[in-house]
Parts: structure tokens; sequence; C-alpha cells
């Protein structure tokens, strides 16, 4: 099918404003060729990894559907009685935080002492499907449903680090329910508005016809990328490029990408259309409830990151109700690498970089283990 000249339009919009040089075939049908088309098994499947945690436990949340958490456990001695609840962004999945030996934050935290748990959300992987999903009931349900499990046997509180949707998640339940067991949160390439993106808008138009199908074919998509790649204006706002190693970017794809439902996605829509991060209905507004969180916080951004860049992700520093601080992931910063999105977690060097960092952080307001 031929796109329209509307869309054909958003693409070029969207590439003048990531300062690409224009894409080299229109992503409209790169998008709709993932969402007829399946990757063949034997061009991808030599890619495929599979899922090791310590532990797998499919939880049951208040409104109905399931949840997945995986378990590290502590390596050594546990050294703090908080665990850490490690949780994907938009369109991924538990890989993200456990892709191989190397890049697995999940065991690294584990290697500090951490009991370790890796959220997957509803309606994906380990999780299994589901049949109502929203950002407002993943807020709700999917975030105190790992908290109520995790907090069951004892611990004080839980430790947050979210990827992109992964961090406004525990920052959206918390805004709602302040008195939440959740002790300090890490976000990592989480804007908190959607009016500094540039070319945003653009981005979110050409999408816009994936997004009346009950799901987003991002798995299929992500695949189809490793013999039909997108036009790189596209993948800026996904990863740098040049912060990642090739054979991780394959891993990547064929690993880490999720389905995303519609009704998720097209709430997404709205926020990049109105630039307001709003609930679904539109009662509750996200941004203004971030007063009413009061935990520490540490926000990573990347410098180069499109979807998140430092200033969207700055601007939850003039509204946290609590301690905050900002950490830009860039060559100006001392970091090895300049970070875009998806490499602030499997950057060339994010495990030298960014997950000592992240353990540090953790650590300090951890309770320690009583010997």
């Amino acid at each position: 099918m031929i796109p329209d000249p509307a869309e054909i339009a958003a693409e070029r919009d969207a590439a003048l404003l990531a300062r690409a040089d224009g894409p080299s075939a229109p992503a409209s049908w790169w998008i709709r060729l993932g969402g007829t088309v399946k990757a063949f098994p034997f061009g991808y499947k030599p890619y495929v990894r599979e899922f090791r945690p310590d532990a797998l436990d499919r939880i049951r949340t208040d409104d109905g559907e399931f949840i997945a958490l995986a378990r590290y456990a502590p390596r050594g001695q546990r050294r703090f009685r908080e665990p850490v609840v490690l949780c994907h962004g938009h369109g991924a999945n538990r890989f993200t935080f456990d892709l191989d030996e190397r890049y697995s934050l999940a065991r690294r935290l584990a290697e500090r002492g951490f009991e370790t748990w890796i959220v997957e959300l509803r309606g994906r992987g380990e999780a299994g499907e589901a049949q109502r999903i929203s950002f407002d009931r993943q807020t709700l349900y999917d975030v105190g449903a790992a908290l109520r499990s995790l907090t069951a046997t004892g611990a004080p509180g839980v430790l947050w680090v979210g990827h992109s949707k992964g961090g406004l998640l525990p920052l959206a339940h918390l805004g709602i329910r302040p008195t939440a067991p959740i002790r300090a949160v890490v976000t990592l390439g989480t804007p908190t508005t959607f009016a500094l993106q540039r070319g945003l808008k653009a981005f979110a138009r050409v999408v816009r016809p994936l997004l009346d199908a009950p799901k987003v074919p991002i798995q299929n998509l992500a695949r189809l990328s490793l013999f039909v790649p997108p036009p790189e204006w596209f993948m800026q706002y996904l990863v740098y490029s040049e912060n990642i190693d090739p054979e991780i970017r394959k891993l990547a794809l064929v690993n880490v990408g999720a389905d995303v439902a519609g009704g998720v996605a097209r709430q997404f829509f709205r926020w990049a259309n109105t630039g307001r991060w709003d609930s679904e209905d539109g009662t509750i507004d996200y941004e203004r409830s971030l007063a009413n969180v009061r935990v520490p916080t540490l926000l990573i951004a990347g410098s180069r990151d499109l979807f998140a860049p430092p200033d969207a992700v700055a601007h939850a520093l003039g509204h946290l109700g609590g301690p905050a601080e900002l950490l830009v992931a860039g060559r100006d910063n001392g970091f090895l690498d300049d970070y875009g999105h998806g490499d602030l977690v499997l950057g060339r060097h994010a495990p030298e970089d960014l997950y000592p960092r992240i353990a540090a952080f953790l650590e300090s307001h951890a309770s320690p283990v009583s010997r």
C-alpha cells in the first residue's frame, strides 16, 4: 500500500527535525511491512536467547491480569534488605536487563548483594496475554502487584529502576499512592514531559496507522530490521547507533522487542500531540502528581537521546516533591560515550559507565542486612 502524502510529509518533518539525512525509504512502508510479514525463523533463530533467572513467578494483579517476576538471588551474602525491581520500557521486555552475561544489570546488582527482580508487565512475554491494558492499569495494578509480592516476606520496601516507561510507572504510582513502599527510584531515559522532544509529533504521525490495531507489532518489526533496516532517522529515536556493538544490536532486535497494546500506544500518541502526561480519561494529571513523590530519585538522561532528551528528563526536577538529581550520560560529563535511548542499558560501555553508578545510588539508599 502506498502511503498518503500526509505520512510522507510527516516523515520529511521528522527527518529534518531530527537532523538526519532523510529516510532512505518511507518509514510507513517499513512499518506496514512489519505488521504483515514475519521475519523468517531461520534468519534470526541463532540470536534467540533463553531466559534463565533463578526463579520465575506469575503474580495476579488486583484487576485480574498477571505480571511476571523473575528473581536473581544475591551472589554470596545478601547485603541489603530492600529488593531491587528492574522494569522494562515501552515496546520492550525482560531481556532489557538480562540480555547476556555482560549486558545484565540484574546479574551485576545480584553480585553487589541485592535480591534483584525483573518485572514483566501484563500482556507480554512471561506475564502472558491480557485483556485490559493501559498505562493507567499498569501504573496502579502492575506496580501494585509487584510491591505487594516483594514486601509480603517482610522487606521494608523496594528500590525501583526503570528504563523509559519503566521509570514513569513508579513515579506515577507514587503520585497516586505517596505511601507506597518504594524507597528510591532510578530512571533511565524517562521523560516526564512530551512537549520538548524535537520531531516527536511528526514521529508519532508516522506510526499512527498502526495504533488502531489491538497490538503494535514491535517484535516483528524488530526482527524484520535484521533484513530490512528502517530509516536511520527512525532508529535515532530508539538508540544512538554509534554507541552499540553490532552483535549486541542484533541480539537486542531479536530478543528485547515486545508488542505494545493499542490502548497504551494510543495513550502515548495523545501525550505526544498534547504535551500532557495524563490518564486515559483525563482525570489524573501525572505531571502535577509528581509533587507527591518524596523518595530519592536519580534521573539518568542520554546526551544524544531524542525520545527523552536531557531537558525532558530534567523537567522532573522542578516537579518532584523529594530529593532528586540529574545525571546526563555523555562524554562532556566524563562518560566513555555519548548515550541515546536504548543504549543507556545496552550501550557499548554501559556495564562500566552506568551500571556501577546505578548500584552506588541504590546502595546509598538501601538498608544493610544486620549480621
